[in-house]
């Protein structure tokens, strides 16, 4: 699979979890891309894994940890 097909895959994966209502719990970094984790806030301990191996998929679910931050936060 091309670089960007990968991408577009990833993204879509992402968009579809925020789009569910799920919020990210946590990512762990390695070699491979990276593993996030996410939660849905409506159903304590239901969790999801994706694996997000592409560098824009990376910096993709990013920005959706920083606005969920920043909503953590009131800002």
């Amino acid at each position: 699979m091309l670089e960007n097909e990968a991408f577009e895959a990833e993204k879509m994966a992402i968009e579809r979890m925020v789009t569910l209502g799920y919020r990210i719990y946590s990512v762990q970094e390695h070699l491979e891309g990276a593993s996030v984790v996410w939660e849905h806030p409506d159903q304590p301990g239901e969790m999801k894994e994706q694996h997000v191996g592409t560098a824009s998929g990376r910096k993709w679910f990013v920005h959706f940890l920083i606005r969920q931050l920043r909503e953590q936060r009131g800002a």
